[in-house]
């Protein structure tokens, strides 16, 4: 399987009702989308645009696709509003597109943010792999990554893998005990692994987070009949610490129902 993200060539944040703060993708941004993910999709519009790190290479190379729209533009204008309605729109047109991608919506923030008309509400169980996956940091340019990428596939296969069945245990056998199960102790193995190789190749590394919204209106439970006794079963949330402290940073899982706003 392969896996795409639709993201932004920039990092947007409400600062008042119409104020916005805007700051760039970083380098291990940029990183971290190339190694945990085949293709990156943008929108861009005729307002402004904002270039991504080395954009030329990855659209060579195939890593990178970005879409232009066209947004009407009068009075005050509103860059916050017009990034998060392209996005949106983007989002919901590749989703609609038959791919051999399996796509995930993504914003570098604390809350997602959709427009209106283009926004679905559903129950969800949220689950956070918190300072869990090594990036290499800003000095490492995109080749370095991709070489990387290649050469490591099969743990970072495995990752995505144990990543996935510990979806599954979630979803299928709500349990107090999920950190005995053993799809959380292989995804433990899987970040060590993954870990240790990236320190070896470059050094020094971030730790990124992974937040996935799991739908249980949707095709994620198997049995949708099961849904509601899921959803109370986590309510209060279950925090899970795992592998060693390093530098002072505990790597966490944490599983907690929630009330979800995506695309459509």
């Amino acid at each position: 399987m392969r896996r795409g993200i639709i993201t932004s060539s920039a990092k947007f944040k409400r600062d008042g009702k119409f104020g916005v703060n805007i700051s760039s993708i970083s380098q291990s941004d940029l990183n971290y989308y190339l190694l945990y993910w085949d293709k990156i999709i943008v929108p861009n519009n005729n307002f402004m645009k904002i270039g991504i790190p080395q954009e030329k290479e990855l659209i060579s190379y195939g890593k990178l696709e970005i879409r232009r729209y066209n947004v009407p533009l009068s009075g005050l204008v509103d860059i916050f509003e017009i990034e998060v309605k392209t996005q949106s729109k983007l989002a919901n047109e590749i989703l609609a597109e038959k791919s051999e991608f399996d796509w995930t919506f993504l914003q570098i923030s604390n809350e997602i943010h959709i427009a209106d008309k283009l926004k679905k509400e559903f129950n969800s169980i949220k689950v956070d792999l918190l300072d869990c996956l090594p990036v290499p940091n800003d000095d490492i340019k995109i080749d370095e990554v991709l070489s990387f990428k290649e050469k490591r596939k099969d743990e970072l296969n495995q990752l995505h893998s144990t990543i996935d069945s510990l979806y599954l245990d979630i979803l299928n056998s709500p349990d107090k005990d999920l950190k005995t199960r053993k799809s959380l102790i292989e995804l433990n193995q899987s970040i060590q692994n993954l870990n240790s190789v990236s320190k070896e190749k470059f050094k020094f590394l971030t730790k990124y987070n992974l937040t996935t919204e799991l739908n249980l209106n949707g095709k994620d439970l198997s049995m949708a009949i099961a849904s509601g006794a899921v959803f109370d079963f986590y309510t209060s949330g279950i925090t899970i610490p795992i592998g060693a402290i390093v530098a002072g940073v505990t790597s966490l899982i944490k599983v907690k129902a929630n009330r979800t706003t995506s695309v459509e």
